[in-house]
Parts: structure tokens; C-alpha cells; sequence
């Protein structure tokens, strides 16, 4: 029999097949990620001096029908605002094409629905005083984003003089810039040519080397359209910012003035340091090819030839075993020396330190009045020198960029 052209049998299996998508879209619709907020390990509002190294730690509970995989291949926690208080990733990138700040989830163990994950992010505090946040969410590991932002944020507490070299901007400045175009727009290549791609676009990643000292340059100077780490880096090929050739920029901007100076292990590094690298197993820290920023944690970051989070001291040698690399320290401010010359009070600090004022206050308490010291300091080989009569009360002095 047939009724309006279908069999009875065909119209069974009609049925049958409907009920089946009913069903099939049913547990498509209860196969989702999600995730609840259990707890943090830094609340909001910490407060916290400036440079403080911190970590922060999220667990949260698998909330939806999957299964959370392990290791980067799996689910991470991402950075989804830009980086404003210096992440310092606690795993090593091990992907070319790897940008993103993120957290791996601790245990290296899968996670199961209801069961919890504790994901853990280092973090080094700024210089300037104030709220600072990221913003993190869990990504699948399809790449997909879900569950609720999870945020790190705390309180810089002031500290008097905010003059020293910032690591924590130096260190964001490279989480947010590695896989992009630098602030000024400008990309090197090879350190003899330069375009335009505009700034945020994607970065090119072709040749080993190619924009290194430019980016490094954007990540520990001052270019105007964002601050990194405020050392006065002169831009030796304008529109472009900063030092392109990466020997000069180690040896002639930064060591050879008195901002930096060679180390030999990565226990004398803090953030915001420099690794540089010979290609042809040339130990002569003046010969260098290439250099990048060091995140702290064994980690480095670089434009084109490196991605973000790779390892300081493995990036190379597992292909290039005769690559040498160089551990530059940067010093983190100029120091003021008092001596007494008869009746007076002598005061002295490094000529390569520039742009840097002299300002004295009677008191050291937060909020204390500073005021420039209007006489010019005299010059006398690599120091600046000021002489003034002996104070007949207590007087500080501190040296600021304005």
C-alpha cells in the first residue's frame, strides 16, 4: 500500500531516519566546552611594589560534555586583551607559529567533565603606579574560545622615582608585538632594507634575522606611539625607530654608552635582557647577527626567525649546534654618587644616561615634593658632575626622565 507515494515500509524508515537526527543533533547540542571559575590564587586588588614577579593561578572545573586534552596541542588559556603587566610564561613554545601568551593546563593530565584544572601564569609588575589587568580565556583545542574571562589584577603600589628601566613594558611590549608589525609600522629586512606593512599587520616570518634589532630596539626603548622599556634608543634611520643591525645595537648603543654589559648565565638575566647569537660559531660578541628579548624563564621572543616562549638556550642548537649566543644584562637605572669635597657635596652619575633630570625633596614619604635642581652639572670624562654647599637638613636626590 502507499500512501501520498511512500510505501509504508519506506515511510518507517523515513521515520526512523528523522528520529535519528532528532537524536544525533540532540547530543551534538550536549557536546560542548565550558567551564566555572573555582578559585584564583592573586585576588583583585593585590597590591604589589613595582618589578614584583608574581604568578597567577586559575582552577576552574570542566563544566560541559568534553574532555579537556593536555599540552599545547590541547586546551589552553589564552591572552585576549593586550598584555599590560609582563606575562612570563611557565611552559616553552614548541610551535613555529605560536603568538599567544598562554597557560597549559598543570597537571599535563586530560581533564574530565566535573573534574577541576589549575592553569598558572607569571606575571612582573610595572614600574609606574596604578590598576594594571589581563584578560585571559580558555581556548579548545580546536581553537575555540568559551567560558567565562578569567583576569589576573592587581595594584602597583608607588615606590618614589618611576626612572628606571621598566621591564614589565619591555616583556609587553613583545607579547603583544611578536606576531605583528612594531608601533612605528616599519619592518627590516636583513638589516639592509626596510618597508612600510603599517602597524598590527601580521609579521612576516621568511628569512632568519630579518628585523631583530628593530623589533628589540621598539621592545626596550621609547618609540613614541607606545613605550617599551624607556632606555633612550636613537633612531638611526628615520621614519624608522630604533637600531636596526644587531651588533650595534648590543655593543654600540647599549654596552659601549654603560646601559648593558655581557653576563655569562642565565641566572644574571632578568626580563627584559637581551640574547644575542652568532651564526658562524664566532665567539666575538662584537660579531653578532642576530638578537632578541628574553622573557625570563629560559624564554626569548624575536620577529620573524622565532615565534614567542622558545626556549633561550635551545631555539638554535638542535639544528644549528655551532650557533653561539651572548647573555646581555640591561642595568635597570643610572645611580647617583655623593662624595665631600671640602665644604661642599659633590654629586655624580654617568654621561650615557641621558635625558635624565636631577631633582632633590626633604623627605623620602609617599607623596613627597620633588623639584629639579636648576644648576647645570658640569662634565668631566664619563660622569656628570654637580657641586653644591653642604645642606644644613636632610636632603634627598634621586635622578628622573621627565
Amino acid at each position: 500500500m502507499k500512501i501520498g507515494g511512500v510505501s509504508d515500509k519506506g515511510d518507517v524508515f523515513l521515520r526512523i531516519f528523522a528520529l535519528f537526527l532528532v537524536i544525533s543533533s540532540s547530543f551534538s547540542a550536549l557536546a560542548a566546552d565550558n567551564a566555572a571559575l573555582i578559585s584564583v590564587s592573586v585576588p583583585t586588588n593585590t597590591v604589589v611594589m613595582p618589578r614584583t614577579i608574581l604568578v597567577q593561578t586559575w582552577t576552574v572545573q570542566n563544566t560541559g560534555t568534553t574532555t579537556w586534552t593536555a599540552k599545547q596541542s590541547g586546551y589552553t588559556l589564552n591572552l585576549v586583551s593586550r598584555d599590560s603587566l609582563g606575562i612570563i610564561p611557565l611552559f616553552t613554545n614548541t610551535s613555529s607559529t605560536w603568538y599567544t601568551p598562554s597557560a597549559i593546563i598543570g597537571s599535563g593530565k586530560s581533564i574530565a567533565p566535573g573534574a577541576q584544572a589549575a592553569f598558572s601564569v607569571g606575571f612582573i609588575a610595572p614600574e609606574a603606579a596604578g590598576s594594571v589587568t589581563d584578560v585571559f580565556q580558555l581556548n579548545s583545542a580546536s581553537g575555540d574560545y568559551f567560558g567565562p574571562k578569567l583576569s589576573v589584577q592587581v595594584v602597583v603600589e608607588k615606590a618614589g622615582s618611576t626612572n628606571q628601566y621598566d621591564r614589565a613594558k619591555a616583556v609587553s611590549y613583545a607579547n603583544n608585538y611578536v606576531g605583528y608589525i612594531c608601533s612605528d609600522g616599519y619592518f627590516w629586512t636583513n638589516g639592509s632594507d626596510y618597508y612600510d606593512y603599517g602597524t598590527n599587520e601580521p609579521v612576516p616570518t621568511d628569512l632568519i634575522g630579518d628585523d631583530c634589532a628593530h623589533f628589540v630596539s621598539c621592545c626596550i626603548g621609547r618609540q613614541p606611539n607606545q613605550w617599551g622599556g624607556g632606555i633612550y634608543i636613537p633612531s638611526r634611520v628615520p621614519p624608522t625607530y630604533g637600531e636596526p643591525g644587531a651588533a650595534r645595537l648590543v655593543n654600540d648603543v647599549l654596552i659601549a654608552p654603560g646601559y648593558a654589559t655581557e653576563v655569562f648565565s642565565l641566572s644574571e638575566m632578568s626580563p627584559g635582557d637581551l640574547i644575542g647569537w652568532n651564526w658562524e660559531g664566532d665567539t666575538d660578541i662584537q660579531d653578532l647577527d642576530h638578537v632578541t628579548l628574553y622573557l625570563g624563564n629560559g624564554l626569548l621572543a624575536s620577529h620573524a626567525a622565532s615565534c614567542l616562549d622558545t626556549s633561550a638556550t635551545q631555539w638554535y642548537q638542535s639544528s644549528e649546534s655551532h650557533w653561539v649566543s651572548h647573555f646581555v644584562h640591561i642595568f635597570d637605572a643610572p645611580t647617583v654618587t655623593v662624595s665631600r669635597l671640602g665644604s661642599k657635596m659633590v654629586l655624580s652619575w654617568g654621561t650615557n644616561w641621558s635625558s635624565y633630570v636631577l631633582q632633590s625633596s626633604t623627605s623620602l614619604s609617599a607623596g613627597a615634593t620633588w623639584s629639579n635642581v636648576t644648576t647645570k652639572p658640569g662634565k668631566s670624562g664619563a660622569l656628570n658632575k654637580l657641586t653644591n654647599s653642604m645642606p644644613q637638613e636632610a636632603l634627598f636626590y634621586r635622578l628622573t626622565l621627565p
